[in-house]
């Protein structure tokens, strides 16, 4: 068992290049879809939840501006069912996403590559996803609300993973490697990991970026199920070789343990208990 070092590396203001114009064509995307699914499960209901999320996001971008037309939605405009350029919601969606990307007011969206703090990255993407989430809640009750987002969810995640090409030549190792230089550039988190051998590696986290920008809200619940949950399904592991099971996250408790393991090595390998886990690396700090 290789035993590694602590690897403090949490930095909200870490640089990260991205489009912000193409996250906020994805946020879209995503919005549509959820919409999409409410009304081939729910018929009736997709009206409501378009109207409680709406008034979440109002309230978010109380007096923030941008120009929403400077985002084109044309790449991806056959694959919208439910929202379109100009609507109230798509402009809601941009407006919140720039103001938490602190894109300067009143400005154009840039359809290019640009520097943001991970910080912003996370605030923009996970606090939309939160408030998504939200807005089931809103018109269903917290219990009804998330059971249907689940039965969503699961949907979406069939078409994510139906159009992804899987590396059979990727291992555990290799990921583990590729993550950890990924995660200490870009400040994701304090983290440390034990790895068995090439084929399968716990983690246990100790700060996550995700958390940290959830965490204001005091709802625990609804922000699992809007952000790590989605790795929780048993459709995020249909169709892959490579398996993630987790016993808790940072939303719940005082660390988040990570086990990944290659199925075509180790059969359903026991997860660590979380004692052992709250060992890992702590002599390394």
């Amino acid at each position: 068992m290789k035993v590694e070092k602590y690897y403090k590396c949490y930095n909200a203001n870490a640089i990260v290049e991205l489009n912000p114009a193409d996250r906020m064509r994805e946020a879209i995307k995503r919005t549509d879809d959820i919409i999409k699914h409410i009304v081939k499960l729910r018929n009736g209901l997709a009206p409501d939840y378009v109207e409680a999320l709406i008034k979440r996001l109002l309230r978010e971008v109380k007096g923030y501006s941008i120009d929403t037309n400077s985002v084109k939605l044309k790449k991806i405009e056959k694959d919208l069912t439910q929202l379109k350029q100009g609507n109230l919601l798509t402009n809601l969606v941009i407006r919140y996403m720039a103001m938490k990307l602190a894109i300067p007011k009143d400005s154009k969206i840039q359809s290019k590559k640009a520097e943001f703090t991970n910080l912003n990255r996370a605030l923009a993407l996970e606090g939309m996803n939160y408030y998504r989430v939200k807005a089931f809640e809103d018109i269903l009750g917290k219990e009804e609300g998330i059971k249907l987002y689940t039965d969503i969810l699961k949907l979406i995640v069939k078409e994510m993973k139906s159009k992804e090409e899987i590396n059979e030549k990727d291992t555990v190792k290799s990921r583990c490697e590729r993550a950890v230089k990924w995660w200490c550039k870009t400040g994701v988190g304090d983290f440390t990991f034990k790895l068995y051998d090439e084929n399968k590696v716990i983690y246990r986290f100790d700060t996550c970026v995700t958390h940290e920008v959830l965490k204001h809200h005091n709802d625990p619940d609804i922000a699992y199920i809007a952000s790590c949950f989605i790795g929780d399904i048993a459709e995020w592991n249909e169709g892959q070789y490579i398996h993630l099971r987790r016993t808790q996250t940072l939303h719940h408790a005082d660390f988040c343990d990570e086990l990944y393991w290659d199925t075509r090595v180790h059969n359903n390998p026991e997860q660590p208990s979380l004692e052992f886990i709250r060992k890992i690396g702590e002599e390394k700090k």
